[in-house]
């Protein structure tokens, strides 16, 4: 049985920031995140500036020292209230050796102030955005202006022609070239063990990662009868079934300290989704089974309470229990299970659905949890996937599942008022928001169409970007998570919808399939 030193244990969002670094040797412009080796939570938290292959940071704000240990408090600046512009100028510090950036004689240490000779005077994010937009859809160049050594030059980068389909990076086309480039670099990476190397685990995390990038693989219309990725979503397939079950704490830490540190919610949540959307799509006897004793094993991690943990053990590191984001996905994997023929427990969903109820916010928001402080705020990213679980366990019309998608409706481009990880906002948000309809759908896009164009990287892979609370906290979980993370959730983004990019979709957690007897 083959073991994966190089994976440390996906870590859930807040506790992420109590490990010390993660050893990495560090050069400080290796691309994507400034270090070489192994995945480092210290790895820079840099600003991504889109395909043409080049990562920055604000210029005129020296970053906070990265978090080695130890709870730190965060400013939680609402978006309403500081907006979302970037920086007015960027400091170059990682370049993609293969990019057009560099090719272009960009260097470490320019520093980018403006674009096609315009200034970034209210930020860098959208004009930038536009310009990369602009010149892939046409005539595949732009200037940027750079200061260098105390004197302004102009560097004309050429990102080249993509064609017009380009001119909308999340319909036709343009969208499923952006997909299908990203499905492409999954499989280029995946081990032929069916997990990836650069993934911030031992076991859960590592199967977290696998069982996305299967799901990505799924939306193109692959399973395990046929299609481009059949062989990688078969290896996918095998790994989440063989390390599922496998005990794993964080960092293989076992009670460091006497805290508990079991992550495996995690891992079963994903694995849950992803195996039952397989099921439906090429049934087995094998992943019948598997799903079932996964399916089983959530409702046996349920706290009393009806919510869940990030494992089972009791309280952890930080003396609590319940998070909704695992509340949530808990809902969905074993709503994904019941649609793919398992059998699940009603009374666990009812005091689960209780649980959301009691600490959601009144508009139908799930809160963190149900605690003093946590109670009662509710965000996107929690919202979308109980509900997306409600409804395939058949409670998406109860009272709650009804506050629930009608705050998916109103919010499905509020990712900034998320917590942790921005990227899970994303993720969940855009999946729900095509889920529920055109209207959610083009208020996500609205927003987020944007930092889809800045993730990109030459490569095709889909990079993280800073936000307000990381750029506060000297750390960054969807850095933290490794390269994996962001390509594989953007492409599960892009390929959800089998009508937006003419594929197969995810119709079971989309709550478009009938349930299999």
């Amino acid at each position: 049985m083959r073991t994966h030193p190089a994976r440390l244990a996906v870590l859930a969002p807040l506790l992420l920031i109590l490990l010390p670094s993660i050893t990495a040797a560090q050069d400080g412009s290796a691309w994507p995140f400034g270090t070489t080796g192994r995945v480092s939570m210290n790895a820079k938290d840099d600003w991504n500036l889109g395909i043409i292959g080049a990562k920055a940071r604000d210029a005129d704000t020296e970053p906070p020292p990265p978090a080695r240990g130890g709870r730190r408090q965060v400013a939680r600046l609402r978006p309403a209230e500081r907006g979302d512009p970037g920086p007015k100028r960027l400091l170059i510090e990682i370049l993609h050796p293969e990019g057009p950036g560099k090719k272009a004689g960009l260097q470490l240490g320019d520093v980018v102030y403006g674009v096609n000779k315009r200034p970034f005077t209210k930020g860098c994010l959208d004009p930038l955005a536009k310009a990369l937009v602009k010149a892939e859809s046409g005539k595949g160049t732009f200037v940027l202006n750079v200061e260098r050594d105390g004197k302004k030059i102009k560097v004309t980068v050429d990102v080249g022609k993509g064609g017009r389909d380009l001119a909308k990076p999340t319909r036709g086309k343009g969208r499923r070239y952006i997909f299908d480039q990203a499905l492409a670099w999954l499989a280029q990476r995946q081990d032929e063990d069916g997990g990836f190397s650069q993934t911030l685990s031992s076991h859960t995390g590592a199967v977290v990662q696998a069982s996305l990038a299967g799901l990505a693989w799924l939306c193109d219309g692959s399973d395990l009868q046929s299609g481009k990725y059949q062989s990688q979503i078969q290896k996918a397939a095998d790994f989440v079934i063989r390390y599922v079950d496998k005990r794993d704490t964080m960092g293989g830490l076992t009670n460091r300290g006497g805290a508990n540190w079991n992550q495996s919610n995690w891992g079963y949540v994903y694995a849950a989704i992803f195996l039952g959307e397989l099921q439906v799509r090429s049934p087995t006897g094998k992943v019948k089974v598997q799903l079932q004793s996964i399916a089983d094993a959530i409702v046996k991690h349920q706290e009393k309470s009806g919510g869940w943990a990030h494992g089972p053990g009791g309280p952890n590191a930080l003396d609590y229990l319940e998070l909704n984001i695992v509340t949530g996905l808990a809902l969905s994997g074993l709503g994904s299970a019941k649609v793919a023929g398992i059998a699940v427990d009603k009374d666990c969903v009812k005091r689960a659905m209780k649980y959301l109820a009691q600490s959601g916010s009144g508009d139908g928001g799930v809160a963190y949890a149900d605690k003093a402080g946590q109670k009662g705020q509710g965000n996107i990213g929690r919202t979308a996937v109980a509900w997306l679980g409600a409804r395939n366990l058949g409670l998406g019309k109860s009272p709650w599942g009804l506050k629930m998608g009608r705050y998916v409706s109103g919010h499905a481009g509020d990712v900034l008022d998320g917590h942790a990880s921005l990227q899970l906002h994303v993720f969940h948000a855009g999946v729900a928001a095509h889920a529920s309809g055109s209207g959610a759908t083009k208020k996500f896009w609205a927003k987020l169409q944007r930092d889809l164009v800045l993730a990109r990287a030459p490569d095709g892979s889909l990079q993280p970007r800073p936000w307000h609370e990381t750029l506060s906290m000297g750390t960054n979980s969807d850095v933290s998570f490794g390269q994996v993370w962001t390509p594989a959730t953007w492409a599960i983004v892009l390929g959800c919808d089998a009508k937006a990019i003419k594929g197969a979709g995810l119709p079971v957690w989309l709550g478009k399939s009938k349930p299999r007897r």
